[in-house]
Order: structure tokens, then sequence, then C-alpha cells
């Protein structure tokens, strides 16, 4: 029996005769995590092959061609598997043990032709053009199969299970194919005038497979100017202290035309679903749960900025600063359809984002000598999105999670709000209910425990005041020592993990006599101070958990301060190497996401935000019970011919 003999103070957590879990609930109905850990397993393998090639050829003096291939490759294997005998609480699929395989393969080609065509016209002016076009070609083909019913415990193989099947419980099916082609034909040309002033004007035209003949094409403009003062005007040049100015302004526009196969109905193939009274398998197909929108548009992106680029005392020290305005307009979002309508989502074109921020980029040198030196870079970088338009029919957007909780895309908010039950708020000034979830003192019920809102409402925003990275280099002679960190301020975070570890009292942080009654602090719907006294257990379990429809309580400041890197190298000096083909060779140990701190969580729940429930995604915000992040190490050498 899995317990105390195995080396830990655990209760027992497996029936030793048919090794089924075991909890410490008189129902079972949940699975055993000490059993999960046991019995549970994830794993995953990638093989990647890249690569390039560029040919050149000179047409006439002013005029050269060039062709240029790429190729990227990469297989995933991913399994999940569990053994039989989890609890009767549990999903009978994992309850019975589960094997499933899935395999994708994705394949990338490139390939460009561009004429670059330079001509000095004059001895103040020089005109530089490049025209050209591009294709590219994405190929995915993923393949899965889902064993369950396993037969002998322990065996993961699929021929030791009985049924099996293509289906993800998460939605859909475990084989897909896809393949997109985008073309797009560029231009675009520098006109310098004394190397001092340079006016770029460019812009592109893409066409891609991801939407309809009529939607297909974009074209895209940019320009650009900028001048370099320290070139132009003579008390500056050779300055000791500002070496190099430039001021720079440009307009920029970009595409994103979202992901294949939302235009069109598509046909889901589900193998081994289904059985008939007498066990003979079905194969079936169905029609996928995304209502196709022909009329998908590509998003477009337009951005304005300006900035300054400057370096100091003999290049000592540089700044980079830029200002930003960004529109996304018919941004590219899915929306939630009602079941009833035989569909659950479909991807419209929802109004307009805008953003607003500022980059700021610093270099130091502190020492620099023959043999020894010290550089310092920084990076600070602020954004402020807000919805300003949507269409007038829809009121909300998930942007990611659920209808119920996660990040919207309202008017007049900023993008990604976290929607959520919280509780109910009491106005102090008009000693009434308060309209704002995120203001007021919050309403204690006769029970003793917070009050529930009855609807969702905005109950925090995940993005960050500002964020922060430095990274120091140390450089004596082949030696290297790099360190970056990163400090993310603010931005609120919706985070289950602590509030399940603090609701069940699993933490340092509950760590106080329990048996002392607690009172809520908080008003009574009469707005009187609460004085009523429940159970620590009550307390933390009923309120504090986020169990019970009341997320502003596990909605927390994410600030973090983190050692995001750490890396030894040493490169072996030339004079080794005189006599050899090798033209470098460099040994590196690294280290990642090797400390952080999160002052703002619970002290002893160890909780780090960059935590994912979301996958690869550009939000953050929303946490469900995701697994810890990890420190990762590595070694590589690097060779050189």
């Amino acid at each position: 029996m899995g317990g105390p003999e195995d080396g830990n103070n655990y209760l027992p957590w497996e029936n030793p005769l048919d090794h089924s879990s075991i909890y410490y609930r008189g129902n079972n109905d949940i699975q055993n995590p000490i059993w999960t850990v046991h019995n549970g397993f994830t794993g995953q393998k990638v093989n990647r092959l890249f690569g390039s090639m560029r040919i050149g050829y000179q047409l006439a003096k002013d005029l050269n061609i060039s062709y240029r291939v790429g190729f990227d490759n990469y297989s995933d294997y991913n399994f999940l598997s569990q053994n039989k005998g989890g609890t009767v609480g549990d999903d009978l699929i994992y309850r019975r043990g589960i094997h499933r395989t899935v395999t994708g393969i994705n394949t990338i080609w490139d390939h460009t032709v561009l004429l670059d065509w330079a001509k000095r016209l004059s001895s103040s002016f020089r005109l530089n053009v490049d025209a050209g076009v591009n294709s590219n070609e994405r190929q995915y083909s993923q393949s899965g199969e889902r064993s369950t019913q396993q037969l002998v415990y322990g065996l993961f193989d699929h021929s030791n299970f009985i049924v099996h099947d293509n289906f993800d419980e998460g939605g859909g099916d475990l084989d897909f194919k896809s393949r997109t082609l985008s073309l797009g034909a560029f231009a675009q040309g520098t006109l310098a005038y004394n190397e001092y002033v340079y006016l770029t004007v460019g812009g592109r035209n893409s066409w891609t497979s991801n939407l309809e003949d009529e939607n297909r094409a974009l074209f895209y403009p940019s320009a650009s100017l900028s001048f370099i003062p320290t070139s132009a005007i003579e008390v500056l040049k050779g300055s000791k202290v500002l070496n190099y100015l430039k001021i720079r302004g440009g307009y920029s526009t970009s595409a994103n035309f979202g992901f294949p196969y939302r235009t069109r109905s598509i046909l889901n193939i589900n193998t081994n679903v289904f059985e008939d009274r007498v066990g003979t398998v079905i194969n079936t197909n169905s029609i996928s749960n995304r209502l196709p929108n022909p009329n998908l548009k590509p998003e477009l992106i337009g951005e304005i900025e300006v900035g300054i680029e400057a370096k100091f005392w003999n290049n000592r020290i540089g700044l980079d600063l830029t200002v930003y305005r960004r529109l996304s307009e018919d941004q590219i979002l899915d929306r939630d359809l009602d079941p009833s309508t035989g569909y659950t989502v479909q991807s419209i074109n929802a109004g307009k984002v805008s953003n607003k921020g500022i980059e700021l980029g610093l270099e130091l040198i502190p020492v620099r000598t023959k043999d020894l030196r010290w550089t310092l870079n920084g990076n600070f970088t602020l954004n402020r999105s807000m919805v300003s338009h949507l269409p007038d029919d829809i009121k909300q957007i998930v942007v990611d999670g659920f209808s119920n909780e996660g990040l919207f895309a309202i008017n007049g908010q900023p993008l990604g709000v976290i929607q959520a039950s919280y509780t109910t708020k009491l106005d102090p000034k008009t000693n009434l209910p308060s309209t704002d979830p995120m203001n007021g003192l919050r309403i204690v019920g006769t029970n003793g425990d917070y009050v529930a809102s009855s609807s969702i409402g905005i109950i925090g925003d995940p993005t960050p005041d500002f964020k922060l990275s430095g990274i120091s280099t140390l450089e004596y002679k082949g030696i290297s020592f790099r360190m970056q960190w990163d400090w993310t301020e603010g931005g609120d975070m919706l985070a289950y993990t602590p509030g399940t570890l603090i609701g069940r009292g699993l933490t340092k942080d509950t760590e106080f006599d329990r048996l002392q009654g607690i009172i809520l602090p908080g008003v009574q719907a009469d707005g009187t101070p609460n004085t009523i006294q429940i159970s620590a257990s009550r307390a933390y379990f009923n309120n504090y958990s986020g169990f019970f429809a009341m997320q502003d309580l596990i909605t927390y400041d994410a600030t973090v301060i983190r050692l995001r890197e750490a890396s030894l190298s040493y490169a072996l000096p030339q004079s080794i190497l005189k006599n050899t083909p090798i033209g470098g060779i460099s040994l590196t140990l690294s280290g990642q996401n090797l400390w952080y701190n999160a002052p703002n969580f619970p002290k002893y729940v160890n909780f780090d935000p960059e935590v994912s429930s979301l996958g690869v995604s550009n939000v953050r915000g929303l946490e469900y019970l995701a697994g810890p992040t990890s420190k990762r190490f590595g070694a590589s050498v690097r060779v050189t011919f």
C-alpha cells in the first residue's frame, strides 16, 4: 500500500490489491494527488531541422539579384498516460486507464527573389531600391491515437488497451491537417542626402489562401524619415560628449490573416468513437463546431512612432527611445455562439483596438580595456491598450478563458480585462450597493461568509504597469559571464493555485491558531461593521479559496522580479586554431528561470505568475491549477568553420 513506508509522511494513497487510488475523504470522490504523481505521465520529444541558402548575381554595375530559400521542419511527439484505478468521482475514461499519443509535423518553405539597385545620383544624393517577391508555404499534419480501458496495470502500449479512437477529450479530433500559402510582392526605396537625412518609402501586397478570393489580398505601405544632427551640424561633429544622435519618425502597417479554415465548413473524421448495442464499431463524420465566416477580412495594423538614438562619451553610453501609437482594425477574434445553433464559435472581425506606449533602451560600458569589458543593457517598456469599437450587436468578446470567467474585449476597456464573479460591495459614501466590482466595502452575509455576486464583472486588468529588463555581460579575454534580470510591475492575475492551497490550509501562510474564530473584514448589508465570527476552516475554504464564485479574492497583483538567465562561456583562443579549418569553438553552460520573487502572492505558496493555463498565447492573467514553472540547465558547444 502506498503510504508512509515509501519514506514519505503520506496517508495511504494506493490500494495494494488493485493499485487504485485512495483518498482521505470518506466518499473517495477525488483522485489522490500522490497517486496521480505515481500513475500519471506526460512527455514530449521534438526533432527539428532548419537551414537556408542564398545565391546572388550581379546583373549590372548597380543592379544585383539574389535568391534565398529557407526550410524549417520539426516533428513534435507528445504522450499522456494514466494507469487504471483513478477514483470513482473522476472522469470514466481516466479511471479505466488512458494512453494518448500525438505526433505533429510542421514544414515551412520560404522563397524570396530580391532585386537590389543602388545608385549615387549626385555628390549629395544616393538612392537604394529593393524590390522582390516572396512565397511562404506551411504544411502541418497531426495524427494521434487515444486508447482507453487498460488491460494490464503499468503497461503503456496501445495494444494493452481495449478501445481505440482519435477523439480529443478537450474537443475535436487528434487528426488534423492544414496547408497555407502566402505570396507577396514588395518594394522599398531609400533616398539619402549627404548621409544625414534618410527618406524611406515602401509597400507590400500580400495574397493568402486563408481567406476567400475577395478578401485575400491586402496592400500595406510604410514611410519613415530620419535625421542625424551629429553628421549635419558642424559644431556637433567630433564632439567628445555627444558621439551620435539620430532623430526618426515613421508610419508603418502590417497585416494578420488569421488561422486557416475559418471561412468554410470542415469535416471531422472520427474513428472508432461509437459502438452500437452489439459492439459494432461505427466510423463517423461530423461537421465542425465552428461556424464559417466567408466574409472574414485580414486584420490591418497601423503604427506611428517617433524616436531618438544617441551615444555619449566615446560610445560608453547609448540611448534608444521610442514613443508609438498603434491601431489594429478588423481584429480577428472568436465569439461564442449559442449551442442550439449547431455551432459554438465563429471567427469575426471585431472592431478596433488601440495601443500606445514607450520603449526605452539603455547601454552602459563602465569598464572597457584591452582584455576586460563590462556591458550593461537595460530595456524599459510601457504599453496601454484600449478597445475603441466592437460590432453593434456584440457587447463583449471572450479573448481567452470561458464565457463566465476569463479575459474579455469590452468597449472602452483595456484589451483582455478579467471578468468573473466577485464579492458584492457597499459604497461607503452612499451606503448603497456598489456598481464597481473592484471598489467598496465587502458585504458579509448573515452566515458570516462574503456574499457572492449574481453576475460577472471586471475584477482586474492583466496589463503590467511596466516591464524592465537588465543584462550584465562581463568579458575577460575568452571568458564571458552573462546575467539577465527581469522586473514586471503590476498587472492582475486570477490564480486558482494559491487559493486552492490557502483554502485548504496547506501552506505556512495559514500557520496560526486555527481554533480561534475569524471575523471577515467587511460590513453587513446595512453598512455596520461585520461582527459575525466563523471558524478558520470556513473562512478560508468558503471565501479565500475562490471555490464559491468570489474570484476577486484570488486575484492578485502579479508583480515579479526574476533572474531570467545566467550563462558562462569560454571561447578557445585563435592561436590554438590557426592551423586548423575551424574558425572558432566556444563552450557555454547556462541556466534559465533560476530565481524569482512574486511579493504580492502568499509567501509560502511560491507561486510563479509566468505559469500559463492558456497554452501558447500573448495574453496573461488566468491560471487554472497549472503545473509549476521549472528551472532549466544546459550546455552547448558551438563550432564555426
